[in-house]
């Protein structure tokens, strides 16, 4: 159960992960399809970046002002391209954003949750990094999406990175064994988006609570 909702609140929320390439993303967007609130974890980190805030001056004082554009923006590209070359950055940029994201998804689930409490409606919190952020107690259940590695591989080279790049970039992430300890429900998407659609609407159908595979 969910620390953030009320016993009484017949909202569900999801933890939504999953390696980049798996199709998480997709996922999320089907079950928003189907009335889910989905809370992006990747483009609410982004919100924190706005120039003088107290994560983009942690950031600057971090990385130097290399990484910013001449506006003062952070150049989102340039800053991946240090971290995801760099285990020990990566851990710096993830010690500044991960605290602020965290209070900043936990703000808006109890929002969502006491909005919807009678309405049993499904919240969505799609997050590669949901162990890292500290998210795994507010969540119901945590749904994990998986593909080999060389299927991400593929995909990932198929959106213009580049070999090097998608292989540093999948590197980063947990192993394979780290997201399945902590999945509730696991989708395999090694095949086709229709075939994805029909998986995902069957999880939602039953919402499961015990760990499964389809």
């Amino acid at each position: 159960m969910s620390e953030v909702l009320s016993p009484k609140s017949k909202t569900k929320i999801i933890g939504l992960t999953g390696p980049i390439g798996a199709g998480k993303d997709v996922v999320a967007k089907l079950l928003a399809k189907q009335g889910a609130y989905i809370i992006d974890a990747d483009k609410l980190a982004h919100s924190l970046y706005p120039p003088q805030s107290t994560v983009w001056r942690s950031i600057v004082k971090e990385f130097g002002s290399r990484i910013l554009k001449r506006g003062g923006e952070i150049n989102r590209r340039k800053l991946a391209e240090i971290v995801f070359s760099n285990k020990h950055k990566l851990q710096t940029l993830n010690k500044i954003v991960h605290p602020a994201l965290k209070e900043k998804i936990r703000a808006i689930l109890k929002e969502q949750g006491t909005r919807n409490t009678e309405l049993g409606t499904q919240i969505v919190v799609n997050a590669a990094v949901l162990k890292e952020i500290g998210l795994l107690d507010v969540v119901d259940e945590v749904c994990v999406v998986m593909a080999s590695k060389a299927t991400r591989l593929k995909r990932l080279l198929k959106k213009g990175l580049s070999k090097q790049v998608a292989l540093k970039r999948i590197n980063a992430q947990l192993p394979h064994k780290d997201y399945l300890k902590i999945a509730d429900v696991v989708i395999k998407n090694e095949g086709t988006v229709r075939q994805l659609k029909a998986k995902t609407y069957g999880v939602r159908e039953k919402r499961l609570y015990y760990r499964t595979t389809f």
